[in-house]
């Protein structure tokens, strides 16, 4: 049986009454948590290649969904013999069901599923705290933000720091962390950060222990390598059960005394981790059960989800506005690949502008669409067809000498996929110099045959907005997808090869213009500047 009070110890204490209580603790307790993490919006199934059989062998198949998930967290439920406890460790507030019903849909779902307790993902506060204050007020389950200064914003009064559950005589505490890069990567406005991920969860151990938490259990929005590196460096916490970084742990990660898992994005499989702890509360590690469930056929919809499902889908506009535009916005490859692009200018400008950075590059190739967009609203559809490939925006170091052969790439596949469009950079492609050439040899290694002489004029913008002489020596912050940076694509080996601090921002070209339109009264394309100048 569960019991759960609800703990605010930032300020005052506040204790809501026990549902139940036990007269005597067993010696031997047994837990089973599951749950999801950055389900973004996939509320119904997504065709997607995972491995149904666990033999290794991925295969496309139509997995998640909210439906099946209750079917799979029902059955647990009923047949454990033992407590269950529910978790999402943040970023379902997403996509195109948030953007038609603000909540009201994502919540009804996850209420009826049996979710329990949650914490914030970063893309929570796309949209500011308001429009998130108004989402949460659909779900019927405790949203914890332990390391959020709420006070006196709109989310006051609709979070809590930590919950305190007691599972037939073990006591568990729980706590969150959320991503130290949300103040550039959202929009939370008016909530801050409290403290660093370390600060806050050497804090929530004492805090927790101190009322009365045998099993301590951080819902972490921080990815998997940070949650490793919680682990090795903050003693007393039993589990951290993660997101933000989109990866499935096939089995827990022990560091020391805790174990570390994360549950991936869309809801294809389940997390199952079943826990046997002694009386006060030490987990018996010889006889953890982990699985990761798939989340596909033959496993049925249950009825009643699935009905609420399709309630909102008949209500649901075939193309939801995000925003609007008195620009036609030309996305065909003449206007792409063939030279400056304002849609590119426009989308760059932005991402430079919400992440601090010095300069932003993006291939032509990343920026799809079917043609031009004519005047008028700008649809998630629309997002989605630009963004196509929901590449990863990345942040790293970058030294100056570096831009130099990634511009000269950039100008010998003038007309290609691999032309870069820039923000903060400007620079000069003569397609009557000589063109860089480049190959690859079969183990993968790159070497430059002819380095081209194509451009000239590059320039830095500075603070004032006046362009400076590229400088060598100085490193600059780049911003950059994970295409060219992380996979080389179109030939971009320089990136991964020199780049320095590399930092995923989680969020796509979709995610990013979804959440400035929102604030925008209209995103127009303005006609093309000096930033990239061809001479035939």
């Amino acid at each position: 049986m569960r019991t759960l009070r609800v703990v605010a110890v930032l300020t005052i204490f506040a204790v809501l009454p026990l549902l139940a209580s036990c007269t005597r603790a067993p010696e031997i307790h047994e837990l089973t948590i599951i749950g999801t993490s950055d389900i973004h919006g996939a509320l119904d199934p997504v065709t997607m290649k995972i491995d149904v059989d666990g033999d290794g062998e991925v295969e496309e198949v139509e997995a998640g969904g909210m439906p099946r998930l209750a079917t799979l967290i029902r059955q647990i439920e009923k047949e454990a013999g033992h407590p269950v406890a529910v978790l999402s460790s943040g970023d379902e507030l997403t996509g195109r069901y948030f953007h038609s019903f603000k909540g009201e849909c994502t919540y009804a779902l996850m209420n009826a599923a049996g979710y329990e307790i949650s914490c914030f993902g970063n893309h929570a506060f796309d949209q500011g705290p308001q429009v998130l204050a108004d989402a949460i007020a659909y779900s019927s389950f405790p949203r914890i933000a332990t390391d959020l200064a709420v006070e006196s914003t709109p989310l006051e009064g609709l979070v809590v720091p930590y919950v305190v559950a007691d599972y037939d005589g073990l006591t568990v505490g729980y706590f969150s962390m959320i991503t130290e890069s949300l103040p550039y990567v959202a929009s939370p406005k008016e909530v801050k950060l409290t403290g660093t991920n370390l600060e806050t969860c050497h804090r929530a151990v004492r805090e927790l222990k101190e009322q009365g938490a045998e099993l301590v259990v951080c819902l972490s929005h921080i990815g998997l390598d940070k949650d490793l590196e919680v682990a090795r460096s903050v003693p007393g916490i039993d589990v951290i059960f993660g997101g933000h970084s989109h990866e499935y742990t096939p089995a827990p990660h022990r560091v020391g005394e805790t174990l570390v898992v994360n549950a991936g994005t869309k809801g294809p499989y389940l997390v199952r981790m079943d826990l046997v702890t002694n009386a006060a509360g030490e987990i018996d590690f010889d006889a953890v059960d982990y699985e990761l469930i798939p989340v596909v056929d033959p496993v049925p919809p249950a009825p009643d989800v699935e009905q609420t499902l399709n309630d909102f889908i008949a209500k649901m506009p075939e193309a939801v506005v995000i925003g609007m535009t008195e620009v036609d916005w030309d996305l065909t490859k003449p206007s792409v690949r063939g030279g400056p692009c304002p849609v590119a200018n426009l989308i760059n400008d932005r991402m430079r502008e919400k992440f601090g950075v010095d300069v932003v590059l993006n291939n032509a190739g990343a920026f799809r669409g079917k043609g031009i967009y004519k005047a008028g609203p700008i649809t998630d559809q629309m997002l989605s067809e630009i963004d196509e490939f929901r590449n990863n925006a990345y942040l790293f170091d970058l030294k100056g000498e570096h831009l130099l052969p990634i511009l000269e790439h950039s100008a010998a596949n003038f007309g290609e996929g691999g032309l870069l469009h820039a923000s903060g950079l400007r620079y000069t492609i003569d397609l009557s110099k000589p063109a860089q050439v480049i190959s690859r040899s079969d183990d993968g290694v790159w070497t430059v045959e002819s380095e081209g002489s194509r451009v000239s004029n590059v320039g830095i913008m500075n603070a004032s907005g006046a362009y400076e002489p590229l400088d060598p020596e100085k490193t600059y912050r780049v911003l950059a997808n994970s295409f060219i940076v992380k996979h080389e694509g179109d030939g971009y080996f320089w990136f991964k090869k020199h780049l320095a601090n590399l930092e995923n921002t989680y969020s796509t070209f979709y995610s990013i213009m979804a959440e400035i339109a929102a604030y925008e009264v209209s995103l127009n394309p303005e006609p093309p500047d000096d930033r990239l100048v061809v001479l035939r």
